[in-house]
Formats: structure tokens, sequence, C-alpha cells
């Protein structure tokens, strides 16, 4: 037998290894039970090298847990395959041992261990693992995770690194505490599946909102430096820099009212200062001059705005630094 069910009071775990089976059946028999007991796969070893391959999988009521060891291999999840075996999950890979190349519509990643890869499990992708592997793996309903992440796609995998042993200066704690999780619960199969299931989902919540807050605050950066590059610009807006940080205009607002502020405040606020600046350090500048290098549409409109942040008129600046 390559592929056994263990009884549990409680869980539901499938073994399974390749170590009996014909050297040329392995990869067909490696293939109906990813299919089976996870993902399904078109697998193949590069220059007809015999595939090793062993995979534990442990069943809750949602998720669903796996440890997967094996020799060197390429997998792919075609669009073929997946109209074929839809499984409707995220998936999460967190790599143990091996280094891998992941390929997605988008572009390539190159991994190493100590990295967690986040994918939708129904967007096609390869994955290249070039000494072998040993990885674990997590798999939760599409819904049950738009639900935890408040709406989160992915279009692109997600990386987030997480320590595998004596720990890594980066490496997210929730992450790691995820891997340690599933790593426990497949050596030793939990009484209390709901129990299991429910840290699990705690600590995927905690671990994404971690990664978008690092998101976020890239994001807000570039919004930001968008702004500083542009202010000029007098016809600057909401649109153009949502477009040029590459989200939309709602997110784009989001990103600016974490920090209780709006995008229109903050321009405004960059262009008062500016000017502030230019009138203490460019006497002989004139004021209307300086509003249309910040952006003002007018000189009237431009000295409004700038007695209602700073007290005064331009030129009442002017004149206090001048004396």
């Amino acid at each position: 037998m390559t592929s056994t069910e263990d009884s549990h009071p409680a869980a539901s775990r499938l073994s399974f290894t390749t170590s009996h089976i014909p050297s040329r059946d392995r990869i067909e028999y490696w293939e109906a039970h990813n299919a089976k007991a996870l993902i399904g796969l078109d697998i193949r070893t590069l220059e007809d090298a015999v595939l090793t391959a062993e995979e534990i999988n442990l069943q809750l009521p949602k998720l669903r847990f796996a440890g997967v060891r094996g020799s060197s291999q390429i997998v792919e999840r075609s669009q073929r395959l997946i109209s074929e075996y839809p499984t409707g999950d995220i998936a999460i890979f967190f790599a143990i041992h091996g280094e891998a190349f992941f390929y997605h519509s988008k572009g390539t990643l190159f991994l190493r261990p100590g990295q967690a890869v986040i994918y939708d499990a129904d967007r096609p992708f390869v994955r290249g693992f070039t000494a072998g592997l040993y990885e674990l793996v997590l798999t939760i309903p599409r819904d049950d995770f738009t639900h935890l992440t408040g709406g989160m796609q992915l279009p692109e995998p997600q990386v987030i690194d997480f320590a595998t042993g004596s720990g890594a200066p980066c490496a997210n704690p929730t992450a790691t505490a995820l891997a340690s999780l599933i790593d426990t619960a497949l050596r030793t199969p939990p009484d209390d599946l709901a129990r299991i299931e429910e840290e699990s989902l705690e600590l995927v919540d905690r671990m994404v909102s971690r990664t978008q807050d690092a998101d976020r605050d890239t994001l807000y950066r570039r919004a930001v430096r968008e702004i500083e590059s542009r202010f000029g610009e007098g016809s600057l807006d909401r649109s153009d820099v949502a477009s040029a940080v590459g989200v939309s205009e709602r997110q784009l607002s989001r990103l600016f009212a974490a920090r209780d502020e709006t995008f229109a405040s903050h321009l405004q606020r960059h262009r008062v200062g500016t000017a502030e600046k230019l009138l203490e350090s460019e006497p002989h500048t004139t004021v209307a001059e300086v509003a249309r290098r910040c952006g003002f549409t007018s000189p009237s409109h431009f000295s409004q705005v700038f007695k209602a942040h700073a007290g005064m008129t331009p030129l009442e600046r002017r004149r206090s630094v001048v004396r």
C-alpha cells in the first residue's frame, strides 16, 4: 500500500509515499494523490529522473494541512487542470528546505527556505524545485480567506518570511507560529480539530493583516513621493496619484484616512509648506510666481489658502521675514 489512512478519534490523516511504486508509475500516482488530497497538478522531472515523494495530509472541517517532501520536480497548475480539479481554495506554501521558482501570469519569484507564498490555488502557476523540497501547506476556502482579510484579492502571489529554526531577523512571528502549528498537528493529529482550526484561522488573519499593513505603508510612502514630485501641477488630483501608485481612488483615500488625513489636505499642506519656504528663501520672487510653482490656480486662491493655514497672507509672511 502506498497510500494509507490513519484511524484517529478526531482527525482524518492520509499518508502517501512513492517508495514501493515502480519508477515508471510514480508520477502518475503522485499526481493522483495530490488531486485527491490537496491540489491537482501536472508533475514532471527533468531528464526522466526517478521521482521520490511522500506526503502527509490532515483534513480539518474547513482547512487542510500537508507536509510534502520530494526530489527535484516541476509542478504545474494549468487552466485546463484548474477546470478539471477546481479547489475554491487559497494555498499557503511554507518552504522548509529547497530553493524554488514560482512562475505566474505577472512574473517569476525565486524563493528560499524560510519564505511562505500565499496564492489562489485556482490561478495558473508553475513551481520548480531544482534540488528537491520539503514544505508545509495550508489550504483555506477562498470565501473564508476573503472574509478574514476584508476582501483581499490575490492576482499574484504574496511572499512572507518566517523562521525555520534558529530564527530570522525579518521573520513574521505570526507566520512562524502558523508553520509550527501545522508541523505539530501533522506529527501528532489533534483531538480538538475545532480548536486547531480556530487557532489557524486567527493566525492567518494576523499574518495577512501584518502583511497588508506593510503593503499599506509602502503604498502610502509612494503616494507621498508622488505628491512631493508633482505638487506644482495645478491639475494634480486624486486620480492622477492613484493611477501612478497603482491603486484605486478609494484605496488611495483609505491610505490617507488611516493617518487621519485626506489626500486633499496632505496635498494642500505640502503646497503651503513649500510656498512658505520659498517666501523665506527667495525674497525677490513674486507671490504670483510662488503660487504658480506650488500648484495654486491663482494668487488670490493661494492667498486665501495660505492665510487659513499660516494665519497671515503670503505678503505678511514675507514682510515678517525680511524685517
